[in-house]
């Protein structure tokens, strides 16, 4: 986010939306934190990332987004959320609970160099309920790589850097076997990832404090004062989803203490308006302490509904201060914290080492935030949720306490076993082995529930690859039971089968190359969990630009050829391996077509014209480069595919 520019929105995005890519770029690889998440949400955050449909995703087995959970949190199936790889999180005891809730995600342009990194801090979980029930907020910051050595862009520098840092050290106690075993596409969008963040850290400057805090040294509370800028407010708005119980009759304790620690900072005028922004069914504390709350000159009230029209519940952590002379419509002297930490002691007041959460947030000074409507900016009202109407004001008899905050028990059990590797045999079954063929502590259950039999250090699976299996095993005297992906022999993780492909759908399915292929750009976007094409037959809109029908094998196989030597010769090496999977699956998925068969019997290999000179990119010219290596090995699969390997060779 850029202070220079206006904060805030009139018409804020959904949650999703952040995940869409900037014009002509694509998401290429993410890091998510958080305290829950669910499919629907993450499957429609992938589709939007990625310009990939479930469907398409789910065929190709490339993985997007790592996700990181609270092991209290259920286990998202990668077969659920195709591209969206849930990594199990140890229990560790280090924190009460993983409640921070961020994103960092990365985008490349299509068929160009550059890259853009963007830091999303939210107080939303990754949920449906985020998207269609709550009050959520949630903070933006981006850099692109063209950006880097500007002055300005320093702030986001460091920023990104700090957030990048607390991902960086998340993923350090997951188990990230399954990402380096997956197929070349992703080991390379994850290598291109991590090299983008430390461009950034690199160039971020080092005395620039970071407006991104998180509790695993040190508590919320204290960092938030330390980047507000000094100058004294007459109002402060306090907003939290949950409130720590306990019957008392004083004020809440965290929100006493957050006016404490603002006022010994001389962050607040003498004169100074309160208001507690709470949900009436559930405050907590709040509701057996409006008395005291009243006697210290606060207001407790509903929160506003911005531009929603249907009443949503406050999810939304924040502390917003300003100061309002009377004579300016602005909002002078703004400053706002939103984040994961509640008003509680774990959430707001304690270090996770310290019996507190980790939690995660973003302290900003934002700029044209206006009091009321029609006066030149945005609405504050409009951009938090916030209001002062006289019917928003509540009293002892509209609250109530709600339920305390419900214990929560470890649901996702880290397996034996990370992911399982496939060999598939000639029947058409196939072995399922660890990682490094470890042995197997483990048993695997087929899909009646049986245990599958062993061969060594192997598993028989009785048939085809499937995107994930049931492991079963025994720890403590119990016995536990998990799915874990499959990874294939192209390196597809928990991927569905492939389908067929006829002859005359090929360059269909390569000519908009990078962009997604036609089945997918027609299709209606999927963002009710649903699955299928809304726009009928999927061969039906590939066969629109199919070659054209009734042409002799050579003839259609030749051509075909020459468009792809058109296409890839114009290439950036940026999507090369992108272009080498999408060529070598599409052509081993024809093989069996009974034109190629036809083409077979003349006893010609069609791809010695490719592997010519001229039908290459200078980059990958010949095997000496790893571009050319990789080329050379995709053509070499697609002819064993299509049994022409070691056929005369075909003389463009």
């Amino acid at each position: 986010m850029n202070n220079r520019r206006t904060f805030g929105s009139e018409q804020p995005p959904a949650l999703l939306h952040l995940f869409e890519p900037p014009d002509g770029y694509v998401g290429s690889f993410g890091w998510l934190c958080g305290y829950s998440a669910d499919a629907f949400f993450l499957n429609a955050a992938a589709e939007r990332f990625t310009r990939r449909t479930q469907r398409r995703r789910a065929a190709e087995g490339e993985v997007a987004l790592g996700l990181i959970l609270d092991p209290g949190s259920p286990r998202v199936s990668i077969v659920d959320a195709p591209g969206v790889l849930h990594l199990p999180l140890p229990q560790s005891g280090l924190f009460r609970l993983i409640h921070a809730k961020i994103a960092l995600l990365g985008f490349r342009p299509l068929g160009g160099d550059g890259w853009r990194l963007r830091l999303l801090v939210s107080t939303g979980n990754w949920t449906r309920e985020t998207l269609e029930e709550s009050l959520d907020l949630a903070c933006q910051v981006d850099v692109a790589s063209d950006e880097l050595g500007r002055v300005e862009v320093g702030q986001r520098l460091v920023d990104l850097t700090a957030g990048s840092g607390f991902l960086a050290e998340l993923r350090d106690q997951v188990d990230t076997a399954p990402l380096e075993a997956a197929s070349r596409l992703t080991r390379e969008a994850i290598a291109s990832f991590d090299r983008w963040r430390a461009r950034v850290a690199a160039d971020a400057p080092t005395d620039v404090r970071p407006r991104f805090i998180d509790s695993r040294t040190q508590a919320l509370l204290p960092q938030i004062v330390e980047r507000i800028a000094p100058a004294r407010r007459n109002y402060l708005a306090m907003g939290s989803g949950f409130y720590e119980g306990g019957v008392g009759s004083g004020v809440p304790q965290v929100p006493a203490q957050v006016i404490a620690a603002l006022d010994e900072a001389g962050l607040l005028a003498p004169k100074l308006d309160v208001n507690l922004f709470v949900n009436p069914d559930g405050c907590q504390a709040v509701a057996g302490a409006t008395t005291a709350i009243a006697d210290a000159g606060w207001s407790v009230r509903r929160p506003g509904q911005g531009p929603f029209h249907r009443t949503r519940t406050l999810h939304a952590k924040f502390l917003f201060g300003a100061q309002d002379d009377r004579r300016s419509p602005r909002c002078r002297q703004a400053w706002l914290y939103l984040g994961s930490g509640n008003l509680t002691h774990p959430g707001l007041l304690r270090a996770g080492p310290a019996g507190g959460n980790l939690e995660a947030g973003i302290v900003l000074s934002p700029e044209g935030l206006t009091w009321e409507e029609d006066m030149g900016g945005v609405p504050v009202k409009s951009a938090l949720p916030i209001t002062w109407d006289e019917d928003t004001l509540l009293e002892a008899e509209s609250v109530t306490p709600g339920g305390e905050m419900p214990d929560r028990s470890e649901l996702y059990r880290n397996a034996p076993v990370s992911h399982l590797i496939w060999t598939p045999a000639p029947d058409e079954t196939g072995r399922l082995t660890p990682p490094n063929e470890r042995d197997l502590t483990f048993e695997v259950l087929n899909p009646s529930g049986a245990v599958c039999a062993q061969d060594g250090r192997s598993v028989l699976w009785p048939g085809p690859c499937p995107p994930e299996v049931t492991v079963k095993w025994t720890a403590g005297g119990h016995a536990y039971t998990e799915r874990v992906p499959v990874i294939d022999e192209h390196g597809r993780v928990g991927a569905t089968p492939l389908a067929p492909v006829a002859l005359d759908e090929v360059w269909s399915l390569l000519s908009d190359f990078p962009n997604p292929p036609a089945d997918d750009a027609d299709e209606t976007e999927v963002d009710d969990g649903s699955e299928g094409d809304r726009n009928g037959s999927s061969g039906a809109s590939r066969r629109s630009t199919a070659l054209p029908a009734g042409e002799y094998p050579i003839r259609q196989v030749m051509g075909l050829i020459e468009r792809i030597a058109a296409r890839q010769t114009d290439l950036h090496p940026a999507d090369w391996t992108a272009w080498c999977v999408r060529l070598g699956q599409t052509l081993e998925l024809v093989g069996a077509d009974a034109e190629v068969e036809a083409f077979r019997a003349l006893g010609l290999d069609p791809f010695s014209a490719l592997r010519a000179e001229p039908f290459r990119p200078d980059f990958a010219r010949d095997a000496a480069s790893p571009e050319g290596q990789l080329y050379e090995d995709t053509l070499a699969r697609v002819a064993t595919a299509w049994q022409v390997a070691g056929l005369a060779t075909f003389e463009a």
